[in-house]
């Protein structure tokens, strides 16, 4: 991961749902393979349904409720 794209996940809150959310969602946009290519992972086809999916992963992760 290159340092700008690592600096946005740091200075993300992480302790709660949408920082997590975001920092998640950032990360899994920028993973890369072996060889470097950037790869294209998604939680789901419809944006607004991997952000739910992301934000659900984010609950559980710091276990926040009803948010």
């Amino acid at each position: 991961m290159n340092d700008f794209v690592q600096g946005l996940i740091d200075d993300l809150d992480k302790t709660t749902e949408l920082g997590f959310a975001e920092a998640l969602l950032i990360a899994i946009a920028n993973l890369k393979n072996d060889q470097g290519l950037l790869l294209n992972i998604k939680l789901s086809d419809d944006f607004n349904q991997q952000i739910d999916f992301a934000k659900q992963i984010a609950r559980m992760m710091t276990k926040e409720k009803n948010l």
